[in-house]
Order: C-alpha cells, then sequence, then structure tokens
C-alpha cells in the first residue's frame, strides 16, 4: 500500500471534515489542566479524605519535580511507574509530566528485553519512590526546562506484547468526551480507586476529576465507579476485557488504542465514532493513539480510514 503509515493513523484520527488541529481543548499540555484549574478553584479539595486541595496538589507535584531532578530526570525522558499507591502514584506522574517527561505503564509483566525498545531513564515503584512527608524537604516551586505541546508523547502502555503511544492532546480529548458523555458537574464528588496501571486509571482517576471540578471521596459519593465486581454497587461499570458492546448505559468500555473510553453503554465518546462489523471493530476519531512503536503492527490495523481492531483482541 503506497500511502505511508503516519497518513494512514492521521486519517483515522479526523472525524468527518474535524481533523485533530481543528478541535481544541482548552489547555497545551496535561499539566496546564491543573493550572487551570488552580487559577480559579485551587481552594477547591481535590482528594477531599486526604484534605488536599487542588493547590496543595499543585505544590506536591512541584516537590515531586524536584526530586525527580535531583535524582537526574532530564526532559523528553520517558519513566517507567510501576502501580505505586495513592495519592503518591498521582503526584508522580503530574511530576513526571511537568518536568517534560512521559510515563510508562504496564498492564503485563515487561521483561528486559522488550523494556530496552522503549529505554526508560527511570523506574518508580513503591520501593523507591517518595512518601508525601519525605517531599516536604524540597522546593514548593519549580521551573522547568521543556513544556511539551499537544502532539508530543505523554504516556506508553504496554498490553499484549506491544507498546501503545499516546499523546497529551489524546488523553485530554479522551477525558473531554468522557467528561460530556457522563454530564459530570463541578463540584460532584466521586469514588473511583482502580489500580495505578491502566489508561482507564489515567483517564478516570487522575485526569477526569480534574477536568470535572470533581472531589475523590470515600465517603457519601455522589457516583461511584467501579471495575467489574469491585463494589456491591456502582454507577458505572469499567469494562477492561470484552468482545461485543452491549446498551447497557452504565458500562464504560475501555480500548487502550482508543486512549481509554470509546464509548458508554454503545455511545461512543464526543469526537469518536465505531462501527461493528464481522468481528471487527472500526473506530474513527481523535482519542485514537499516536500508533503502536512496532510500525509493522500499525500496518495491519489502519485501514479504510478507520483503525480496525479484531474483536477477540479487545
Amino acid at each position: 500500500m503506497s500511502e505511508l503509515i503516519s497518513d494512514r493513523i492521521y486519517n483515522a484520527q479526523c472525524l468527518g471534515n474535524i481533523e485533530p488541529v481543528e478541535y481544541i481543548v482548552p489547555y497545551p499540555n496535561i499539566f496546564s489542566l491543573l493550572e487551570g484549574e488552580n487559577i480559579k478553584f485551587g481552594n477547591n479539595y481535590l482528594f477531599l479524605d486526604q484534605k488536599i486541595t487542588n493547590n496543595d496538589f499543585l505544590i506536591l507535584i512541584n516537590k515531586a519535580s524536584n526530586w525527580l531532578r535531583e535524582n537526574q530526570l532530564d526532559t523528553k525522558s520517558r519513566v517507567l511507574v510501576e502501580n505505586i499507591d495513592f495519592p503518591i502514584a498521582e503526584i508522580i506522574i503530574f511530576a513526571i509530566w511537568a518536568s517534560g517527561s512521559s510515563v510508562i505503564l504496564c498492564q503485563d509483566s515487561i521483561n528486559k528485553n522488550e523494556l530496552a525498545k522503549v529505554n526508560p531513564d527511570m523506574i518508580i515503584n513503591n520501593a523507591n519512590c517518595p512518601s508525601l512527608d519525605s517531599l516536604n524537604k524540597y522546593p514548593s516551586e519549580f521551573i522547568p526546562y521543556f513544556r511539551p505541546s499537544l502532539h508530543h508523547e505523554a504516556l506508553l502502555f504496554y498490553k499484549r506484547n506491544t507498546f501503545i503511544q499516546l499523546s497529551h492532546y489524546n488523553l485530554l480529548v479522551n477525558t473531554s468526551g468522557t467528561c460530556k458523555h457522563l454530564d459530570l458537574k463541578r463540584g460532584t464528588r466521586i469514588k473511583i480507586n482502580i489500580p495505578s496501571k491502566s489508561t482507564a486509571w489515567i483517564i478516570l482517576q487522575l485526569l477526569l476529576p480534574l477536568y470535572a471540578g470533581m472531589a475523590i471521596t470515600n465517603k457519601d459519593p455522589d457516583i461511584t465507579i467501579g471495575l467489574e465486581d469491585q463494589y456491591h454497587t456502582a454507577d458505572y461499570i469499567i469494562k477492561m476485557n470484552w468482545d461485543k458492546i452491549s446498551n447497557k448505559k452504565r458500562i464504560i468500555y475501555i480500548l487502550e488504542e482508543n486512549t481509554a473510553v470509546i464509548c458508554i453503554g454503545d455511545k461512543p465518546i464526543h469526537m469518536t465514532s465505531i462501527e461493528v462489523s464481522k468481528g471487527n471493530i472500526y473506530v474513527k476519531g481523535h482519542s485514537i493513539m499516536m500508533g503502536y512503536i512496532d510500525k509493522k503492527s500499525n500496518d495491519s490495523i489502519f485501514n479504510k480510514k478507520s483503525m480496525i481492531i479484531k474483536n477477540n483482541l479487545v
């Protein structure tokens, strides 16, 4: 096929006559989402049970960014984060972005040969990540040497022996589409507690509360989002592995090649379209990944101006 893979990916990312560059998310990168929230709502709680406000979160991220710099993390680097605990996971991820670097998350175990393909400059896990108390010795101000743009890599996600590459735009537009679909209101209290090793965690637990102006809490929430069988009752169920799409309105379907959320019930999120035909899912829209790191894998799924995923691969 003569058409370049990069062109085929871009064609799949277009929706109708709207190209990704024409649909504006109100932030130049992910870190600016937090900065923007602090302009008017710095005193609002983000983590209600821990009494951490948006401004507290920003200060902790600045301290963690200084910790990363002390540990020789350069800009435009990659950092593998291995399922660390709440809320230090959220702080570390944002600190990596604030430092001008990108995150690697792994759903599956990964061997050294696979990891060498993406060459992380640092690995952070529960054994070596700083505690909240230990961050107190670091300055509360941080001046970055580099700030990424929307098209820069924000996240690599490892699944089924390949890495999915996602941009700052991918993460922001998927969060925006999810927020619009759920019709979330500022001040909503949300209960969500999923492991920090999936793109669903990035979108639903890390970015969505900030984007919608919500507070995370375990006490008297207005809305509960959980994994299958995580809670006795939940308003929305996250379905990570599936072979068909139900019209049940309370199921959030995850497809990492579409960043995270692809549809809620059988309704695609904003700026996304899906069509199921002959065992394949045809996806178009702005949340479609930058591509697999393994370029040969891209050749098999980008065709007919769509991203084509086989049902048995979901």
